[in-house]
């Protein structure tokens, strides 16, 4: 494998890590959400037209796939934002971006194709982590901590992940392969999240008005740059080998990334639980990635 995807998956973490902590900065994530998707439809449409002027466009499937990964991506960034309001950073962050894995092995289990005694061992890994992660100390080991919305909506965020990864990677190989097609791709996929995430605000909470003064629109503006930035990396290194399982598990490292920086930024509480749940799963999804 060329260092040209690797490097793109490594810096993609950085941008992940660093867009989900700044959702979290104010502790009003449904409104850091809103704005961040409302100010990333200009931001999409810019790299769609530019796209459009040197004279890639997207085959017919790929919009459709797009689309449909961008109405999902709408539920993924609002059950997101419930999690993130419900819990810690360091519990829903790795748990959230673990458990999509887990569904598939789960899927894979149902249609008949078991994993290899490696592959076991990594779904175990990632199930203790995730087991743990909710978890503040090991004296204070208690069923309370499982209960409540947060779960829900990591269950639900986990769900939309791997909807939308689905979609996009069915769009992604039928496209041109090079970073313009990804861009534009990206692009389609954060207009239809914002449609989406709207449109369920609607339904679900009506005109009530949030308290915003803490938020504001400076770290919301950079988000919306970061996000659409952060998948083109993704899926144009998906472009450039064969060995997607390779990448997925590159990916992983964005989970230390972000719980380390939790740690550091936001003095949560867990962390000789927390660390340690975090490292199990990294390394299970490593394991299950290129060897499950």
């Amino acid at each position: 494998m060329s260092l040209l995807p690797i490097g793109l998956i490594i810096a993609s973490c950085f941008l992940h890590a660093g867009w989900n902590l700044l959702a979290r900065r104010e502790r009003q994530e449904l409104v850091f959400f809103r704005r961040k998707l409302i100010l990333g439809v200009p931001v999409s449409l810019a790299m769609i037209g530019v796209a459009h002027a040197l004279g890639y466009s997207l085959p017919p499937w790929a919009w459709v796939c797009a689309t449909g990964a961008g109405l999902i991506g709408g539920l993924y960034f609002r059950s997101l934002g419930l999690a993130y309001g419900s819990s810690d950073f360091t519990v829903v962050y790795p748990v959230a971006r673990a458990l999509p894995l887990l569904m598939v092995a789960a899927l894979d289990l149902l249609r008949g194709r078991y994993p290899s005694a490696l592959g076991w061992l990594a779904i175990v890994m990632v199930s203790a982590g995730c087991v743990l992660a909710p978890q503040r100390s090991y004296r204070d080991l208690t069923l309370r901590h499982y209960a409540g919305k947060a779960i829900v909506w990591i269950l639900l965020t986990a769900a939309a992940t791997v909807g939308y990864t689905m979609l996009d990677k069915m769009a992604a190989e039928v496209v041109q392969r090079g970073v313009v097609s990804a861009v534009i791709q990206c692009g389609v996929f954060h207009i239809f999240s914002a449609v989406s995430y709207l449109a369920a605000q609607a339904v679900f909470e009506g005109p009530r008005p949030y308290a915003e003064d803490r938020v504001g629109w400076r770290l919301p503006a950079a988000a919306a740059v970061l996000g659409p930035m952060t998948y083109a990396l993704v899926l144009w290194a998906y472009q450039l080998t064969p060995q997607t399982a390779y990448l997925v598990a590159f990916r992983q490292f964005s989970i230390v990334i972000g719980v380390v920086a939790a740690f550091r930024l936001y003095k949560e509480p867990g962390l000789a639980v927390r660390v340690p749940a975090t490292l199990a799963i990294v390394a299970g999804l490593v394991l299950l990635a290129l060897w499950g």
